[in-house]
């Protein structure tokens, strides 16, 4: 099996790492089927995937200009819907994170209730899946923005010839 070729995208961690579970690894659109029932994949939606699975590294020379245009557009809508998810998921995770440092003087001077023990023992659980969660988004939105240019440097080069 030929191996994925590497990219640039840069990580604090490879991405996915090995521990992390598939559901913060993979986009709420992974696997979304786009064609009609009944109907098979577009040609350019076929091309697309095949494309996508390598990060777009290496964009065929038979490719016409007004796929790589569609190709662009499609990469562009998908763009912006992983963007507008990331952008909720740090919504939420700095939410929380506000919350439990809005705690800490309660819990540092040791009056706080058992239910302010446990909303602030809620809060700290809830910010390690975040944490994943909006990690896997940037990692994915970073490498989708790179397959863009390089979609756009393909685009440029054959308008030079």
């Amino acid at each position: 099996m030929p191996s994925k070729p590497t990219s640039t995208v840069r990580s604090a961690l490879p991405h996915p790492p090995r521990w992390l579970p598939n559901y913060c690894a993979r986009s709420a659109f992974h696997g979304v089927e786009l064609a009609e029932p009944g109907h098979d994949k577009s040609r350019r939606l076929a091309l697309y995937d095949a494309l996508a699975e390598q990060d777009f590294a290496a964009i065929p020379e038979d490719v016409s200009d007004a796929d790589l245009a569609w190709l662009d557009g499609f990469l562009a809508l998908k763009l912006e819907a992983e963007r507008e998810e990331r952008r909720m998921h740090f919504g939420a995770f700095a939410l929380v994170g506000v919350l439990f440092f809005l705690l800490m003087p309660t819990l540092v001077t040791g009056t706080a209730s058992l239910a302010m023990l446990l909303l602030a023992l809620l809060l700290i659980v809830l910010l390690v899946p975040y944490t994943l969660v909006y990690f896997g988004y940037e990692n994915r939105v970073r490498a989708m923005a790179i397959g863009r240019m390089r979609l756009w440097e393909a685009r440029a080069r054959r308008a030079e010839k």
